[in-house]
């Protein structure tokens, strides 16, 4: 594996489906939803901040919630039999795209695959450094862009998982990242991804309302809670969230601390004519992580392409 290297600006980072990576799975309960912005103007989603896509090194959103994130999602597990069976299949090396905290990647190391994992949050590669440290695993870390990947060949899987190709903002640059890992992966090699399909029923979610995504245990023992508010843009697929996390201090204050980002969400059509024009073919394409078949209402889109023989 690749010595750890100084963080490159771009895209990266954790998928999040238009929410924070796992707001997709599940539906988010609204019971107590509560308009927070309704005696403000509504504000443009053109004029929002990129917080995900910049060139300032500095600009990592991450690096707020980054031990907040891993906490929520260190038990999450149900994509992983879906990665395995892959890396089954394709051999390794295996290169994943916005590997974040290494949940997947360490996963794949445990059970024997060399695993290279790239990203561009330095906060969220540090806490996947640590999560193998002093182990003997066959996976290393280090600062990349996926869009212009470029560090070694003969990868036999490249995965993208739970939501993390929609940082791309942009068909150029979801075009780009496709083109970089056709160039990585050797011939017979597998592209998989994991994204939210844009069902009108999610894209209504798009109402700048406040939700409760989940509750879990911080980083700190106390029960934390993660609330979730979108602003949609259609015509750009854009969809701007604000995420809040609250939990209660040893004095019984209530602590807060906040992270935006805006995604671009996929429709069917377009990724497989970005793969089509980026040389994959054999596509596979799944609606949920146990590879149930797509259906228009399905809450996920899997796709799985191969690069072909020369």
């Amino acid at each position: 594996m690749d010595a750890d290297s100084p963080c490159s600006a771009g895209v990266g980072g954790r998928g999040r489906d238009g929410r924070e990576r796992a707001e997709s799975y599940g539906k988010l309960r609204t019971a107590n939803s509560v308009d927070l912005h309704a005696d403000r103007g509504r504000h443009r989603s053109a004029q929002a901040p990129h917080p995900v896509v910049s060139d300032d090194r500095s600009d990592d959103p991450y690096a707020r919630i980054a031990d907040l994130y891993e906490a929520e999602h260190r038990g999450w597990t149900d994509d992983l039999d879906l990665y395995r069976a892959l890396a089954a299949r394709a051999g390794d090396p295996v290169l994943e795209l916005g590997c974040g905290s290494g949940r997947v990647a360490i996963a794949l190391a445990d059970a024997g695959y060399d695993v290279r994992g790239i990203d561009t949050s330095e906060a969220m590669l540090a806490i996947a450094r640590a999560n193998v440290a002093g182990r003997q695993l066959p996976v290393g870390f280090s600062c990349g862009d996926m869009r212009r990947y470029d560090s070694g060949r003969g990868f036999g899987l490249a995965i993208c998982a739970l939501d993390t190709l929609l940082h791309l903002q942009s068909t150029g640059d979801v075009l780009d990242t496709m083109a970089s890992v056709h160039r990585v992966l050797r011939a017979g090699g597998l592209l998989a991804f994991d994204i939210v399909n844009p069902t009108p029923d999610l894209l209504a979610m798009g109402d700048r309302v406040v939700r409760h995504q989940s509750t879990f245990v911080g980083p700190r023992g106390t029960e934390t809670a993660h609330f979730v508010s979108w602003d949609l843009d259609p015509e750009a697929q854009t969809i701007d969230s604000m995420h809040f996390y609250d939990w209660l201090s040893d004095e019984g204050l209530v602590q807060r601390r906040t992270a935006s980002f805006r995604l671009r969400y996929l429709e069917r059509d377009e990724v497989e004519a970005a793969l089509q024009a980026t040389g994959f073919d054999r596509l596979e394409v799944y609606g949920s992580v146990r590879l149930d078949p797509f259906e228009p209402d399905s809450d996920r889109m899997i796709f799985v392409a191969t690069k072909p023989d020369p």
